[in-house]
């Protein structure tokens, strides 16, 4: 490795004027990549390519600038040697493409620098900066591919990173990833997502399935996605009691990464029950989310007249308003509730009269579903 420049006023000058050009930098990488076109478009998304590129060039102008790597500079060259090799990209193009680093930090620096005499003293500096980048990079993107070699279910992840990429593949590579996975670009398929603090849980739930291709699972962005073709045995049964959102009958390949998206947005939803549920359970939450998003304070404003009741009296209208909601039916929520057919329709009439909506009419009803799982629901004492 060559010997460390001098950390001159000079130079520490020239490296903070590259940190301030840093967004022309990182385009002037994303248009000289594109030029070479290394990736195929559906493995690596544009995102993907243009977050790289600033997180790659911001820690080499900070090797440069001699500061001390923080945690995730210390990682991004094992974490990307990792990811490409899981989307199939070939290696002499991942160098080629982190080589482009060097030249265009270096058209760069002599824009900025001029003819200074520290840009001469500072060319097998950058260009050894890079060299080291690109050699960590290569040993975590062989130690990878020499791991997805020995394991097939990791052999997947390819696809699977394809798949789940941000960018929507075309037909030839639907049509390699469901190759790859051995199923059918046109199957309908089941999907659950969890989140990531119950990662563990499900992998060793799933381990016999993941490991044969029953099920693929794919952490995609805060959550672990585990999809297979309708209809076969799948997770949702052994999953049933860890909180998450399942989806199903997904029209297609295709459909998978969007139902993904979908999974992810409900999964957020704070008012969710603990457990595994679907859309048909999952979307009064969902709704009662995005009304609060829409028009704040909009719940609490239908829902904070039932303060004027007693904790108790509070607790067993919430309760029989719920019941009535799940079964439609006085007697069935009376028989549920333990008490008379007219206590039932007075607790009615009192969530009736305080937040104006008659749960007897089918469209207010909705709306009551809808509120009754917000967080503005007043708390209320157990009713014993």
């Amino acid at each position: 490795m060559a010997q460390r420049i001098a950390q001159t006023d000079e130079w520490v000058r020239l490296m903070a004027r590259l940190e301030d050009e840093m967004p022309r930098v990182v385009d002037d990488f994303m248009a000289q990549f594109a030029e070479r076109g290394l990736y195929a478009p559906e493995a690596v998304s544009e995102e993907d390519l243009r977050e790289t590129a600033g997180d790659t060039l911001r820690m080499l102008v900070a090797r440069l600038a001699g500061r001390k790597p923080t945690e995730a500079d210390a990682v991004l060259a094992a974490s990307l040697g990792v990811r490409r090799a899981r989307q199939g990209v070939p290696l002499d193009a991942l160098l080629e493409a982190v080589r482009l680093d060097f030249r265009v930090l270096w058209r760069w620096m002599q824009r900025i620098g001029g003819e200074q005499r520290v840009l001469i003293e500072g060319v097998e500096w950058v260009l050894s900066a890079v060299e080291e980048y690109v050699d960590e990079v290569q040993q975590s993107f062989l130690r990878e591919t020499a791991a997805l070699q020995r394991d097939a279910r990791l052999a997947t992840e390819r696809h699977l990173s394809r798949l789940f990429s941000g960018d929507a593949p075309g037909e030839t590579a639907l049509q390699a990833i469901a190759a790859g996975l051995r199923v059918a670009v046109d199957d309908r398929f089941d999907l659950v997502a969890v989140r990531t603090s119950s990662l563990d849980e499900v992998q060793r739930a799933l381990d016999a399935q993941l490991a044969t291709g029953e099920l693929f699972g794919h952490m995609h962005r805060d959550a672990y996605c585990v999809f297979w073709p309708s209809g076969s045995v799948g997770a949702a049964e052994a999953l049933r009691a860890v909180p998450g959102v399942r989806v199903t009958g997904l029209a297609g390949l295709a459909a998978v990464a969007s139902g993904a998206e979908a999974a992810l947005a409900m999964l957020a939803v704070e008012q969710l029950p603990q457990r595994l549920v679907g859309l048909d359970e999952a979307w009064p939450a969902v709704a009662a989310a995005r009304l609060e998003e829409l028009l704040p304070g909009f719940a609490a404003a239908r829902l904070d007249p039932l303060a004027e009741l007693t904790d108790y009296q509070r607790a067993a209208v919430l309760r029989t308003v719920r019941t009535f909601l799940d079964t439609g039916s006085v007697q069935r929520t009376a028989t549920a509730a333990f008490c008379h057919r007219n206590t039932v329709l007075n607790r009615l009439a009192a969530f009736h009269e305080r937040t104006g909506l008659d749960v007897t009419v089918p469209v207010e009803a909705a709306l009551a579903h809808v509120l009754l799982s917000s967080r503005a629901v007043p708390a209320t004492a157990p009713t014993g």
